[in-house]
């Protein structure tokens, strides 16, 4: 390889190992949580009603993809994700996934209410 084509080939490695090393350092894009809850926890654990509801609520929303144990999407019963953590993700759904928001079209109490059904105890 001559001299020029070397130089050529090191200056664009330079430049792209520059570029890439300055992208690595940009912080994370975060978006801020505009959203204004109506509940900080849940307001119907363990009651029979809402639990009765939020199961009705599951079978016409989460069914088709979460299933009884996890199917398409992961099994909700069993996720680490608690309170608004979970409701967080129902709300806006999540990025890169299958996963809708439900903003708009489930209220916050009809959320919370499927939340009720999932951390409930099985029959």
């Amino acid at each position: 390889m001559k001299t020029s084509a070397r130089i050529l080939c090191a200056a664009l490695l330079a430049g792209a190992l520059g570029e890439a090393a300055g992208q690595a350092h940009q912080p994370p894009k975060v978006e801020a949580d505009t959203y204004v809850w109506e509940h900080t926890e849940n307001p119907y654990s363990g009651d029979a009603e809402a639990i009765a509801e939020g199961q009705r609520l599951y079978r016409s929303t989460c069914y088709i993809c979460h299933g009884d144990t996890g199917a398409r999407g992961p099994n909700l019963r069993k996720s680490k994700l608690k309170g608004q953590a979970f409701m967080k993700i129902v709300i806006q759904g999540r990025k890169g996934t299958q996963m809708p928001a439900w903003k708009g079209k489930l209220t916050e109490s009809e959320m919370w209410k499927v939340y009720s059904f999932i951390e409930a105890p099985l029959p």
